[in-house]
């Protein structure tokens, strides 16, 4: 090859974009055990095969879109969801065959006789057409639009209306759907399910009539936005009902309105996880994902005017992939009573298939404890480990990778017994300055948390007082008195010891101050006895001395620092 072809072959090469050898995006269910599928209608193709497993005709298998005209079929809207689902491997749902809405009109006003024969013209219309339907709703709506009435199709009644069993169509409409469809699922439908315990109560008494005599496969629960705006309690529980008949759930029409993205992806997050998870349900639709749905007012696409992906979508593509989190059960880790805050006990085991980052809720949440995004287990701030107090926890962890909480895993730490030093009850001690010489003026008291002996010393030795090393009290040295205007307070550094650890504090001893001052004697006035002169009156000379010497004292007493 020569130089020019080998620079042309490698110019072509680097002018190819990363999507030129990229793989288009697999379904967001694909592998997993369950479906998550979309509608088959104009607006909703683009990207469907990028993201859907499965294939529900939005309005092209309703009896009045297909016979709009009495004998006039019009299939191709049908035909080509049908024929889309088949080129893609993909299962297909019909939707539906009997309702109270959008049915032809002209049905209306025949007779009984006639209308049953043509319920039956279009089940075996439909059974020719598509011989390979893997799912069909048999019956939508039967609590809240059944076929009675005018503007309903008003044929309930000639297929048995309420009879005996108070539900005698709904049997009729099964039993003919099994005759012509006998390798298909056949499935029911309702919505206001999921927020209401009485529909779902009703609901499942119907589920399990046609369960009785082997006539329905599946039950169909529809989640629009309107009916999943309870709890998540609320939505399971109801859901619940309906999976204890024992019979395959599917959840037929899901949208989750979004005013803006977060609450679209909040409402995701609390909503979704609740059906996906739930081991009753056998795959999910949803009603649509691209502006042109149904709920476009309420902004229930899940990709923009752009095309791209709003955070829900992103979120689900993230979770229903996901692997939760593994923790390892019954690890079991020891730390000294010792460890300060931020003292690393260990590194749970712990593994996400995914790699996600991770965060972990710790019950009780009083414990001491606190877990990194990697595992690590740390002694957390401003807490203190006492194993006199609590020798072990007993901890449940759960991790979560930002689509799902993996199961609870129990783990214990054992808080080991460190020798620790005495402690010291009080420091600081009060005496008056007129005790006796001798006398005990502290009683020192350190405990030691291991209850060992305590001993006590005195860093230096005092000409005050005198340490007593195993009661701990403190005394006056013989002949030695204490002035409070000569020293206000004295301190000493004492250590206690257990033999083996040793704690030194500052013991104050506070003197307090007693009324020793004498009083200064009053000035006599002279008379005519003591101040000669004739009687005149004056200060006596020795009343006067006595005074300036006490004024001299009072001074020097203030004036002194201590």
């Amino acid at each position: 090859m020569s130089r020019i072809s080998l620079a042309l072959l490698s110019g072509a090469i680097a002018a190819m974009t990363p999507s030129a050898f990229a793989q288009e995006p697999l379904p967001i269910a694909e592998g997993e055990s369950k479906f998550l599928g979309n509608i088959h209608a104009p607006t909703q193709l683009d990207g469907f095969l990028q993201h859907w497993n499965q294939v529900t005709p939005e309005n092209a298998g309703k009896w009045g879109s297909v016979e709009r005209e009495r004998d006039v079929m019009s299939w191709d809207a049908l035909d080509a969801a049908y024929q889309f689902a088949k080129d893609n491997n993909l299962p297909f749902k019909m939707h539906v065959l009997v309702w109270g809405n959008q049915q032809p009109a002209w049905i209306e006003t025949l007779s009984s006789a006639e209308q049953e024969a043509e319920v039956i013209e279009w089940f075996e219309a439909v059974a020719n057409r598509y011989p390979d339907i893997d799912t069909i709703e048999v019956v939508n709506e039967p609590i809240n639009d059944p076929p009675f009435g005018d503007g309903n199709g008003n044929y309930a009644q000639a297929l048995g209306g309420d009879g005996d069993t108070g539900w005698d169509w709904i049997v009729r409409s099964f039993e003919l759907a099994r005759s012509y469809f006998p390798n298909s699922e056949l499935i029911l439908n309702e919505y206001g399910l999921l927020n209401s315990t009485d529909r779902a109560t009703e609901y499942a008494g119907i589920v399990t009539l046609l369960k009785a005599q082997n006539l329905i496969d599946g039950v169909g629960i529809q989640a629009h936005a309107f009916s999943t705006r309870g709890s998540a309690q609320e939505i399971a529980g109801n859901l619940q009902i309906i999976a204890d008949t024992g019979v395959p759930v599917y959840i037929t029409e899901l949208d989750i309105d979004g005013p803006t993205d977060e609450e679209q992806l909040a409402d995701y997050q609390k909503i979704f996880p609740v059906l996906w998870e739930h081991d009753a349900v056998k795959g999910i639709t949803l009603w649509g994902w691209r502006p042109g749905m149904w709920r476009d007012e309420q902004d229930a696409e899940l990709v923009d005017e752009n095309g791209d992906a709003r955070p829900a979508l992103n979120w689900l593509r993230g979770y229903v992939g996901n692997s939760a989190p593994f923790i390892a059960s019954s690890q079991a880790f020891t730390v000294s009573e010792s460890a300060s805050s931020g003292t690393v006990v260990g590194t749970l085991q712990v593994t996400d298939a995914d790699g996600n980052e991770l965060t972990f809720s710790v019950s009780p949440s009083t414990s001491p404890f606190e877990i990194s995004s990697t595992g690590d287990i740390s002694v957390s701030a401003n807490n203190v480990l006492d194993y006199e107090s609590v020798t072990q926890y007993e901890l449940t962890i759960t991790g979560y990778d930002g689509y799902q909480y993996g199961e609870a895993a129990s783990v214990t730490i054992t808080v080991e017994d460190a020798d620790e030093a005495p402690v010291f009850t009080a420091t600081s001690f009060s005496v008056a300055e007129d005790v006796a010489a001798s006398s005990v003026v502290a009683e020192l008291q350190a405990v030691d948390p291991e209850g060992q002996d305590v001993t006590y010393s005195l860093a230096e030795a005092s000409t005050v007082f005198e340490l007593n090393s195993d009661t701990g009290e403190i005394s006056l040295l013989d002949g030695v008195t204490l002035d409070y205007e000569t020293a206000t307070s004295h301190s000493l550094e004492i250590t206690a010891s257990d033999g083996e650890n040793t704690q030194t504090e500052t013991v104050v001893i506070s003197v307090t101050d007693v009324n020793d001052t004498t009083p200064a004697p009053t000035p006599t006035p002279a008379t005519p006895a003591n101040s000669g002169g004739g009687g005149s009156i004056g200060w006596s000379l020795l009343g006067l001395l006595a005074l300036l010497i006490s004024r001299k004292t009072a001074r020097q007493t203030e004036g002194k620092v201590t």
